[in-house]
């Protein structure tokens, strides 16, 4: 006992010590995409809702199958029997006293079991089995919004990190004009108010920053929040790598065809017609006959199988088979009948109005990533005559050809024409991410 309870000791801690080392090796200072999903994934509390949903599912299919099995019931009982008094002359008369056996009990095991219900049973059975899949088909659905949850999340966050970078950029590029244009005020070249205006230009690039900064904070906070996490685990998403050049999707009959396939809204409309179907069977059953067998063994005192009865303890065995129709079900169950078929009619309706919008999703995704790789092309041929027109606007002004507001002016539309193409690089992919997403394969 003494080993036993030591090996046990044993395992436990291994076990405890396995899950801290695991819990170590996370750098939640630069938690990647993928370390991120598998939290998520495991943390998540709407996930854990839909795991557990899917065990009771499970556990209520196991529970219906008993219900072939005998019910075996045990009942005893013991009375204490007055004496007879049978009124001859009416209840205002006297009455003729008999005496009965006063003391009076009965031990009685019975059992009964299904022979055919009509096919209730094993249809219900049927729907427990299609309830169980659709519970593991909505865990898998929502298992996959939360991984879409994640990307968005980590896309966001690169996009602003992105965006902080080339303020930190501009940020440098300011100081340096500022030390210049300085040198220019000395020697009396330029005005005070062109030192100024370069000043004021580096302080708005400051609050972008400091805004920016902040919206990083916002959002891994939601990136926590979406994984989780304990509010004073400090975590940071690592994002480096997110973005790929090389993301190329087929055509949109093969998307349309694999989301007819691979989305499990597609697959859940279609068990739901099956369990509209059984519904029905079951509701047919009820102008069916109900076939039990059974039987029972007792032990009862007094003998009142004999009149009088006798004051002794008998044995007794019964097996036989009941038979029951509901005849009145017959007029009954018309209209229930009318409700079960048009419950599979709005159910033949629904996959048709599921797969229109899926395919109509499918198209939306597929037009909106390919909007996207014109955006981006557009985006780069911006950053060219963006950056040629400051270049052209700077020797101008050091050549004292153009003014202070001029080269701000070029500056912003560089920095707007370089946010823009970071902004459609990044919506790029997650659009490509949203149509993978729609056709199922996220």
């Amino acid at each position: 006992m003494i080993f036993n309870a030591c090996r046990y000791q044993c395992i436990a801690l291994c076990l405890l010590l396995s899950n801290f080392f695991h819990s170590q090796m996370i750098d939640y200072r630069h938690l990647g995409l993928q370390q991120a999903v598998e939290i998520g994934l495991k943390n998540n509390k709407n996930i854990q809702i839909s795991h557990l949903k899917q065990e009771m599912s499970a556990t209520r299919e196991k529970d219906l199958k008993m219900e072939k099995l005998p019910d075996i019931e045990f009942h005893t009982s013991y009375s204490q029997v007055t004496n007879l008094f049978q009124y001859q002359d009416g209840v205002f008369g006297q009455p003729t006293k008999y005496n009965a056996i006063n003391g009076m009990y009965d031990f009685t095991l019975s059992a009964s079991i299904p022979v055919y219900m009509g096919g209730t049973i094993k249809n219900t059975e049927k729907k427990a089995a299609i309830d169980t899949e659709i519970s593991a088909l909505t865990t898998h659905m929502d298992e996959r919004q939360l991984k879409m949850e994640i990307i968005t999340a980590f896309l966001q966050i690169h996009h602003l990190k992105e965006q902080q970078n080339l303020i930190q950029d501009k940020m440098k590029e300011d100081s340096v004009n500022i030390r210049q244009v300085k040198v220019l005020k000395a020697n009396g070249v330029v005005t005070v108010n062109e030192v100024l205006r370069t000043s004021l230009q580096l302080s708005n690039h400051k609050m972008s920053w400091t805004e920016l900064n902040n919206d990083i904070q916002i959002a891994e906070h939601k990136l926590k929040t979406i994984l989780s996490l304990p509010e004073d685990q400090e975590m940071h998403a690592d994002t480096e790598d997110l973005i790929s050049d090389k993301a190329s999707i087929p055509h949109i009959d093969e998307l349309t065809e694999t989301a007819l396939h691979k989305n499990e809204s597609v697959e859940i409309t279609h068990k739901n017609l099956s369990l509209k179907e059984l519904d029905q069977k079951i509701t047919k059953a009820n102008y069916l006959p109900k076939i039990t067998a059974g039987g029972e063994y007792f032990l009862k005192y007094p003998n009142m199988m004999f009149f009088p009865p006798e004051p002794y303890a008998y044995r007794l065995g019964m097996i036989g088979v009941n038979l029951t129709y509901p005849i009145g079900n017959l007029y009954k169950n018309k209209y229930r009948m009318q409700e079960a078929r048009e419950n599979i009619n709005l159910a033949k309706l629904q996959i048709g109005e599921n797969e229109e919008k899926i395919r109509h999703n499918v198209y939306q995704a597929y037009k909106k990533f390919e909007e996207t790789d014109q955006k981006v092309t557009i985006a780069e041929e911006a950053i060219v005559q963006a950056k040629e027109n400051y270049r052209i606007v700077r020797t101008k002004y050091a050549n004292k050809l153009s003014l202070i507001t001029e080269l701000i002016d070029a500056d912003n539309t560089y920095l707007e024409a370089e946010s823009n193409l970071i902004s459609v690089k990044i919506n790029r992919q997650l659009k490509y991410y949203q149509l993978q997403y729609t056709i199922g394969n996220l």
